[in-house]
């Protein structure tokens, strides 16, 4: 279920001058649905809103219409994304994880790593999730990030997109669930995602604070995407360039280029265009782009951004080494 759709035009049209809110507003015809403008988003697409959040079929027959529609190159849904890694207790002598991988417990062998190099501050790494707290294993870790989450109640935090990408939390209470704006999202706790994975990434380590980081030296620079209910890919795709150091309409330029993009979100489906043509402008901008492949034991073919081209797609085991 969205309430929006990505459209992008011919490249003719797209250079033209025209009143953008007026040529929106002229396509609902076509659509069968009342449309309205939303924004302009990076790659040239615009935003459009639906008058209420849509799915099936419902939805399938506004696309399908106005990809009839001549002078519209590409249109699809503006997909919501949800949140996949499930956090683990913090202390190190739990994070069975980075240990050495012996019969029973499988891990990723990272002491041994460690004896090599405990990483490069020159590192930045984007972590495109629901924002970050503070903590003190972070303190000296936080580059200047961005919030990209452009509904004020998805991002739960009074306000659209701004510089701060500090995370009110994310909660779904059983009132919220049973009607009105978010109507149908689960009920559920904050679940502080994108802390939680700057502090796997690169917690402050060998600091007798909390848990240890993968890498103790990487700079984390938070993209907020993710709020109440999950986050829309028009603001996904807007933070992949941004992190990648490609302008964003409306954006301030990123100061922080990334090396590395982290995305431990998804959702079902294929790689859409949208999706593809984003990743593919950070790749060829010198950023590596890691995504989760799903959490579900599942396919991840099924999976979106999971199955786009130029991503490393991690999946995951559990101690024994079972999917």
């Amino acid at each position: 279920m969205t309430d929006q759709i990505i459209i992008s035009f011919t490249p003719a049209v797209q250079a033209a001058t025209v009143d953008r809110v007026a040529q929106i507003n002229a396509l609902s015809a076509a659509a069968g649905v009342q449309l309205a403008y939303g924004r302009e988003m990076s790659g040239e697409s615009t935003v459009v809103r639906l008058p209420q959040r849509m799915g099936g079929s419902a939805l399938q027959d506004v696309i399908e219409r106005l990809a009839e529609v001549e002078e519209i190159e590409l249109v699809e849904p503006d997909a919501i994304m949800q949140t996949l890694l499930t956090p683990n207790d913090p202390r190190y002598p739990e994070q069975w994880h980075y240990a050495a991988p012996t019969a029973g417990n499988y891990g990723a062998n990272l002491p041994l790593a460690w004896d090599i190099t405990t990483g490069s501050s020159s590192v930045v790494v984007a972590v495109i999730d629901t924002g970050i707290i503070n903590h003190s294993d972070l303190n000296g870790r936080i580059a200047s990030g961005y919030d990209f989450i452009g509904d004020s109640l998805v991002a739960n935090d009074g306000d659209g997109r701004d510089a701060n990408p500090a995370d009110p939390g994310d909660w779904i209470t059983a009132t919220e669930s049973a009607s009105g704006y978010f109507a149908g999202c689960p009920v559920r706790n904050s679940s502080w995602h994108g802390s939680h994975v700057a502090g796997t990434i690169a917690a402050n380590s060998n600091n007798g604070i909390g848990g240890a980081g993968i890498n103790w030296n990487a700079k984390i620079l938070p993209v907020r995407v993710l709020g109440k209910c999950g986050g829309s890919t028009s603001d996904i795709v807007d933070g992949i360039r941004w992190s990648a150091g490609l302008s964003v309409v409306g954006v301030p330029t990123n100061a922080n280029k990334a090396k590395v993009i982290n995305m431990s979100l998804g959702g079902s489906g294929a790689c859409s265009s949208t999706y593809q043509t984003a990743i593919n402008d950070a790749v060829n901008a010198g950023t590596v782009v890691v995504v989760a492949a799903g959490n579900s034991n599942a396919d991840a073919a099924n999976y979106s951004p999971a199955s786009c081209a130029n991503v490393i797609t991690v999946a995951a085991t559990g101690k024994a080494g079972s999917r």
